[in-house]
């Protein structure tokens, strides 16, 4: 959701109109998962993808029909029947339109991606009225107890009842028909009744007036070495969504001119990681330090923190060597055989750009388990 916050943002200084398409379910098999996104403005698709070919095609061509209304639309399709696809299934669309220079949608951007940068957990509804193909549109941004960070709840259709039984706010999560004024109450239903949690892990619901789109929290990806697979992997991992930090002991390997693309680049001891990063449950953790016994250190300190991912670069006889120093550093033996070591999927890789695409798919795959 980032690049489509940033793209929205950018168009919306411009002063140009942009529809924001969004799939908000569907059945059976589809190309891509209800939440996806593109944006569309009228010099053509301006950022994300709800899945490319025929379906991607209908979706822009009906998005660049919304330009400049300012209106909402919400459409169901048969991807057999209406758009002659093989997959089988149906999705559903949620089109909105944002005209250029509204500072409203301008301040929900930069609050995404403020949220992302923080790694606040955040919830962006959109709403999309039960019965209406054609409404006004609106959108908010809240965060987990259902407080407004930006945008405007209030905007909603007036059918679109935030009352309980109505299919609104308060009839979410727990059916409380407690709403306080500023639908506060409700709006935490929303966010309670979808899973927010910091593995990036997001899921969408549809409700009979909103659609509630968690953000995806970006998985940090922290790299311990900053030499040349170091380099070619930060940018790589960056590509695909993940927010990189690197860490090297070395001032000359930990310049933040030479990793463009990292969201922090931290030099501290690899003998005592603790005093310059905390770790947490959803963490990918990369180890390639410039030696063996800085990667045994830094491997022995990780596997006493919580994290999602581990892995360590280095032969077959480095990987043992690795095995035998951690159990006798007392790390159990189940944790030990969870280390991705070598790290990176076996596709005969040799240039540190090559082992790169080895060990970002290998994360890739890591991730998408945590995802289902």
């Amino acid at each position: 959701m980032r690049e489509i916050a940033e793209c929205m943002a950018a168009a919306l200084a411009d002063g140009r109109d942009v529809v924001l398409v969004t799939i908000a379910g569907g059945k059976g098999s589809a190309p891509r998962h209800a939440g996806s996104q593109m944006l569309v403005d009228a010099e053509g698709l301006a950022c994300g993808t709800i899945g490319g070919g025929a379906l991607e095609a209908h979706a822009f061509a009906q998005a660049r029909a919304l330009l400049g209304s300012g209106h909402g639309r919400f459409e169901q399709l048969d991807l057999v029947a209406d758009l002659g696809m093989a997959c089988g299934g149906s999705t559903s669309l949620l089109y909105t339109a944002v005209r250029g220079g509204d500072a409203r949608w301008a301040q929900l951007a930069a609050a995404i991606i403020r949220c992302l940068d923080e790694r606040t957990p955040a919830t962006l509804l959109l709403c999309c009225p039960e019965g209406q193909q054609l409404f006004e549109a609106a959108a908010a941004l809240v965060d987990a107890d259902g407080k407004e960070l930006a945008g405007d709840c209030g905007a909603a259709p007036a059918d679109a009842d935030r009352t309980a039984g109505a299919g609104g706010f308060a009839s979410l999560g727990n059916g409380s028909d407690a709403v306080d004024d500023d639908g506060a109450a409700g709006r935490a239903a929303v966010c309670h009744a979808t899973p927010l949690h910091s593995a990036g892990v997001a899921a969408s619901r549809f409700d009979g007036a909103w659609l509630a789109l968690p953000l995806e929290m970006p998985v940090r990806a922290v790299v311990f070495g900053g030499g040349h697979v170091g380099r070619a992997t930060m940018a790589a991992l960056a590509r695909v969504g993940f927010a990189c930090t690197l860490f090297d002991s070395r001032a000359e390997f930990a310049c933040p001119e030479d990793f463009p693309d990292a969201r922090e680049v931290l030099c501290g001891d690899f003998g005592s990681i603790a005093a310059s990063i905390s770790l947490d449950e959803s963490d990918f953790i990369l180890i390639m330090t410039p030696g063996h016994n800085s990667d045994f250190a830094v491997l022995e300190q990780v596997l006493r923190q919580p994290h999602a991912y581990v892995g360590l670069i280095g032969s077959r006889r480095k990987i043992a060597a690795a095995r035998q120093q951690m159990l006798a550093a007392g790390i159990p033996q189940a944790d030990i055989d969870a280390v991705h070591m070598p790290i990176g999927l076996a596709i005969g890789a040799e240039t540190p750009e090559e082992i790169a695409i080895s060990i970002t798919a290998e994360c890739i795959q890591a991730r998408a388990a945590l995802r289902r």
